[in-house]
């Protein structure tokens, strides 16, 4: 019986891969659930439970959905540097967790205006810590063979919680009232503790030598390569360089001089202001220019998302079969005139509506040529260097810390979204905000087709 069995057989059903699995994504869904949850409802909240003037709820809004990305932005490396020398990720996940919930029944209660800043910290910290933790969990627990498939569920998870968010919330305050829809998320995040406490990860066997010819040759190579640095760790050498790197911070070094991976990062960062901006201006212009309560609003988040969640899969074997480069920049390019054209309705009359539901339908669909696209192009990045140089960035790879780049460069937008977005909105109105936006658009469109990869690179075959 081998070392993986013995663990499983050791705890039984409760090391279950599947057990394992199905935990980390509804833990995925949950923290992605939570950042659009109090969007239709953040108006509500803010003029009846606070009685603060609705003139107000613009940048009262931006700056709640900001704070959220400022909180992750600045803890997310040093989240992923602890998850990376945690052994058992039981504890920590199941303390995120908590901190959660913590922070979900502050927002719900909404006391005072400061204790929802709070609240919104407290969900954009234990969501950062959960989110690294959960993908270091799916690719441990993914099998040989198996980790883009399991990777690819994850993010259909992912998106569904995007979607769910705003889409329930808009649907429970208008149908049932205030409480019954917060109970939905509290509810979620009490069954994410239950099932994170039933589980536990089977033991993993210390990491067994080089067993290869390639790696006894790589091995035994080695110190001749590196010279008076032949005492240098595995993890620490660098055999293109000749040199000792110490793997934490030369990774960044590496990948960040790298245009192919800031190309990444822009293409992450520009989705997620987005979609922050979205979730920052579309609840006040649209109860605005037509009237729509929290219900109608949602719908248009559903709108958006609902594409992604059904073509996802196509798009990855279109990804397969042409690369990254055609696909990302196409869907940049179609994003530029439609959001332009978003800014058009100015009021319910010239069909207005039907003009405004169309550029949304619109917009969903050329956003699935653009989602996931960042993290997978940084992931085919880093294959290509450590194909070159093996071992740079240490025994285990770069991979947690290409989640944390990406990690990072979303939040970023999830900060400066509602920021941009809101401000441009209130200095100069939604229409001049939409054309600021489709400049940035075109301007990612030109970046991508000039430095993402054509193809899969050979590694990743």
């Amino acid at each position: 019986m081998s070392d993986e069995d013995h663990g499983q057989t050791e705890y039984g059903w409760r090391s279950s891969r599947i057990l394992i699995i199905s935990t980390a994504c509804l833990a995925l869904f949950t923290e992605t659930l939570l950042y659009g949850f109090v969007v239709p409802i953040l108006p509500y909240m803010l003029e009846v439970r606070l009685h603060i003037d609705p003139s107000q709820t613009q940048s009262i809004t931006s700056a709640l959905l900001s704070v959220h990305g400022f909180a992750t932005l600045i803890l997310t490396p040093l989240i992923a540097a602890a998850a990376d020398k945690t052994p058992n990720r039981k504890i920590p996940l199941i303390i995120s967790l908590v901190v959660c919930l913590g922070g979900t029944v502050l927002v719900a209660f909404t006391p005072t205006l400061w204790a929802i800043y709070l609240g919104r910290i407290l969900q954009g910290v234990s969501g950062s810590a959960a989110w690294i933790i959960c993908l270091a969990m799916l690719t441990d627990n993914a099998g040989p063979g198996r980790v883009g498939r399991v990777m690819g569920l994850s993010m259909s998870v992912v998106m569904t919680g995007t979607v769910a968010g705003p889409t329930v919330a808009g649907a429970l305050l208008e149908w049932m009232g205030y409480w019954p829809a917060w109970s939905v998320p509290i509810g979620i995040i009490l069954i994410n503790i239950a099932g994170r406490l039933i589980t536990e990860e089977p033991q993993k066997p210390p990491p067994s030598p080089p067993r290869t010819e390639e790696d006894v040759e790589n091995a035994e190579t080695s110190p001749l390569l590196s010279g008076s640095d032949s005492e240098c760790s595995a993890e620490t050498f660098s055999q293109d360089k000749d040199t000792c790197l110490p793997a934490p911070s030369s990774f960044y070094w590496v990948m960040l001089r790298d245009c192919r991976v800031l190309a990444s990062i822009s293409t992450t960062t520009v989705n997620s202001i987005i979609i922050a901006g979205f979730n920052a201006t579309l609840p006040v212009h649209l109860r605005a220019i037509f009237n729509w309560g929290s219900f109608t609003v949602g719908m248009m988040f559903l709108l958006i998302r609902i594409p992604t969640i059904v073509f996802g899969p196509f798009m990855g074997m279109l990804r397969d079969h042409v690369g990254l480069r055609y696909p990302t920049a196409l869907g940049w390019l179609l994003l530029t005139p439609l959001i332009f054209c978003l800014g058009i309705p100015s009021g319910p009359e010239h069909h207005g509506k039907e003009f405004f539901v169309t550029c949304i339908a619109c917009i969903g669909l050329g956003s699935t040529l653009i989602q996931g696209a960042g993290v997978l192009h940084t992931i085919t990045i880093l294959r290509d260097v450590e194909l070159k140089q093996p071992q740079i960035f240490g025994r285990q790879g770069g991979l947690s810390r290409v989640f944390a780049i990406n990690e990072v460069s979303f939040n970023a937008g999830l900060m400066f979204g509602p920021l941009l977005a809101g401000g441009l909105t209130e200095a100069i109105g939604y229409s001049y905000m939409n054309i600021i936006l489709a400049v940035i658009c075109f301007a990612n469109a030109v970046f991508v087709f000039y430095f993402f990869e054509k193809g899969i690179s050979q590694s990743e075959k």
